[in-house]
């Protein structure tokens, strides 16, 4: 053979190892790094605003702070202030004839007033959507971490964060069930007895009536693995706050200890822990609030009693997909198109990111799937995510338009179900 036909040989080799590589390459960053359906951020927030959001259309969450405490914010679509109210004037309906008469006569301002005062309803205002509690955490272990990773999966409603620290690779995940209706958390290592921390289950209370607001929470031990939350709605408005929830978090381990203590759940030299959090109210509908709220979630946890976290983790992602992977929507990857969310949304308004609008696209649709599922309440101008006690415009309803902008989207997604 030739000196000149070995090199075209062997150049043509070179050529199909450098494609070989790049599409193995390329695979591997796609499974990691799906530009359409992986939200990832390289460094974590302390913001809420930031924080990454799980629901089932009844819970929701959203998990936020650094690998040394973090926290994980949590909403149940019907705790709201007040409770069953009519706004209804009673005799209203007499003042129409002569609101018409002043109208006829030009005298719009006292009309105006006449119908504000008998017909436009009071309280004007609705009931503000409340926050219901926090899952707040304290990691043992302070020392520096390498490769943080925070992410979510829209396409399995998982997020979470992994990192490695002191030679060991953690994980942690989180997740809202709708078949099995609680939220799961599961903390990992890959070395046994590496696991420490202490968390808290904390009511919110509203703080700008400080002492002297009428809502009320109560903290306490559930057994030596587990924590409790009570407590009712305020009242607003004149309107009494007559809504009550209760919030368990039970522990389930592998290797180590657990127990309890003064107003904490501490976790030492675990293998792997499962977090179970359930919540409920005593809401039946809009004018019944007479529900048990102990036994709710006393049923949630006795349906759970038995199964274990890989099986509750498939069905989750089961129910998830069957919604979620009716649509694909695939549109051409950039250079950019792999980094971070946060650098993709700075750097498309430089270079272009096609995928990144299927991003968006998608993220809408897990957003429509988290809140809104048959049997549970409409999504709310938050659609079920909300941390403080007087959120803007009340993260209530405002039917003049935005409620029913958040549903624009259901049926040209394919999600029908979510108008149920």
């Amino acid at each position: 053979m030739t000196r000149k036909k070995l090199w075209i040989s062997f150049s043509s080799y070179l050529k199909s190892l450098v494609i070989v590589l790049f599409l193995t390459l390329s695979a591997n960053l796609f499974s990691q790094i799906a530009p359409s359906t992986m939200m990832w951020y390289d460094k974590s927030t302390d913001q809420w605003e930031n924080a990454l959001p799980i629901g089932n259309g009844r819970l929701g969450g959203m998990y936020f702070g650094d690998v040394y405490n973090d926290k994980l914010q949590f909403n149940e679509d019907t705790y709201y202030t007040g409770g069953p109210y009519s706004t209804v004037v009673k005799g209203g309906h007499k003042k129409l004839a002569e609101i018409r008469q002043l109208l006829f006569e030009g005298k719009i301002v006292e009309a105006h007033l006449l119908f504000g005062r008998y017909m436009l309803g009071s309280p004007v205002e609705q009931m503000k959507y409340q926050s219901m509690g926090n899952v707040v955490f304290d990691y043992n272990n302070k020392s520096e971490i390498s490769n943080y990773r925070r992410e979510l999966d829209l396409s399995t409603g998982i997020t979470g964060i992994s990192y490695e620290q002191d030679g060991v690779k953690y994980k942690r995940e989180i997740f809202a069930s709708y078949p099995d209706q609680a939220i799961f958390i599961r903390l990992t290592a890959d070395k046994p007895a590496s696991i420490s921390f202490s968390c808290q289950l904390q009511g919110v209370r509203n703080q700008a009536h400080s002492n002297y607001a009428t809502d009320y929470f109560m903290m306490d031990l559930w057994g030596d693995d587990g924590l409790k939350l009570r407590g009712k709605s305020a009242d607003y408005l004149g309107v009494e706050g007559k809504l009550r929830y209760e919030a368990r978090l039970k522990a389930v381990n592998k290797g180590g200890e657990v127990y309890t203590d003064v107003k904490s759940l501490y976790v030492k030299n675990a293998d792997e822990i499962v977090l179970v959090l359930v919540a409920a109210t005593n809401f039946n509908s809009y004018k019944d609030v007479n529900a048990d709220c102990k036994s709710k979630v006393k049923k949630y946890l006795a349906e759970l009693e038995g199964r274990d976290y890989e099986s509750i983790r498939k069905d989750h992602i089961i129910d998830h997909q069957s919604l979620f992977n009716r649509v694909v929507l695939q549109l051409p990857v950039g250079k950019n198109s792999f980094e971070p969310t946060d650098k993709r949304m700075e750097l498309i308004q430089k270079e272009p990111d096609p995928a990144l609008a299927a991003l968006f696209y998608q993220f809408g649709r897990y957003i429509m799937i988290g809140s809104s599922r048959p049997g549970t309440q409409p999504a709310n101008l938050q659609g079920i995510w909300n941390d403080k006690q007087n959120p803007p415009w009340d993260s209530k309803y405002t039917t003049n338009i935005n409620t029913e902008m958040n549903y624009w989207n259901v049926d040209f997604g394919n999600l029908s179900e979510c108008w149920e």
